[in-house]
């Protein structure tokens, strides 16, 4: 296959697809040169936006030129299935906080990215990708994480929020209540247990409250705290 017939097919490929939406070059088959050659020709032509190598974003065409995307969504694309925002970008994410962060902490499970432009990665459990954890659900176990610091509500307020997306579907309960019980992260589970108390029903049906049993795994330091 001549690389102009690679050119050609890259080119419908792209026109086919969806705008606002992401492509990448391991995605597309042939030759890598050959397609990564087709991709930087359709970049520098407006018809793509490069993101970093490898990545390219299919904007919408205005007249000042091709749609951006959001820091949210290049986070999220390049941090992969189960990643989402931590620190203050997590408390932003669930209005708990108008702050918008100068540089857009994203976490992800396993290794982390290398950091692009504004936004860094930081390392979390695997299990997070094992559970497909939404961005919403990582969104609660990082404000957990982060504490009232992250906050600018009241810190009560988590509960509720917490309690709304659950009842929208946007996070499962049984999912959060796992993933904090296995978080390495002592605050993290903490808080959890903090949380289910003051939102009982939070706690999953299918599921007792582990108050008890995970108190004993931190030190005693923190378990005079109960």
């Amino acid at each position: 296959m001549t690389s102009v017939s690679v050119s050609q097919r890259i080119t419908h490929y792209v026109a086919a697809l969806s705008e606002d939406a992401f492509v990448a070059v391991r995605d597309v088959n042939g030759s890598r040169s050959a397609v990564e050659s087709a991709f930087s020709r359709l970049a520098a032509n407006g018809k793509l936006t490069r993101i970093r190598k490898g990545i390219y974003w299919k904007g919408t065409i205005t007249p000042l030129g091709i749609s951006l995307p959001s820091v949210e969504k290049v986070a999220l694309f390049l941090g992969g299935p189960g990643s989402g925002p931590a620190g203050v970008a997590a408390a932003h994410w669930l209005g708990l906080t108008s702050q918008i962060p100068s540089t857009y902490l994203t976490a992800v499970p396993g290794r982390a990215p290398a950091p692009w432009q504004q936004i860094k990665f930081t390392q979390r459990p695997i299990g997070r990708l094992l559970t497909d954890m939404s961005p919403s659900e990582v969104a609660v176990l990082e404000v957990l994480r982060s504490g009232p610091a992250v906050v600018e509500t009241d810190w009560e307020q988590l509960g509720a929020v917490v309690v709304q997306l659950a009842e929208n579907e946007h996070v499962r309960t049984d999912v959060l209540h796992d993933a904090a019980n296995d978080e390495p992260h002592r605050g993290t589970r903490t808080r959890w247990i903090e949380l289910c108390r003051s939102q009982p029903e939070l706690m999953p049906k299918s599921r007792t409250c582990d108050y008890q049993t995970t108190k004993s795994r931190l030190n005693p330091a923190v378990r005079d705290l109960g």
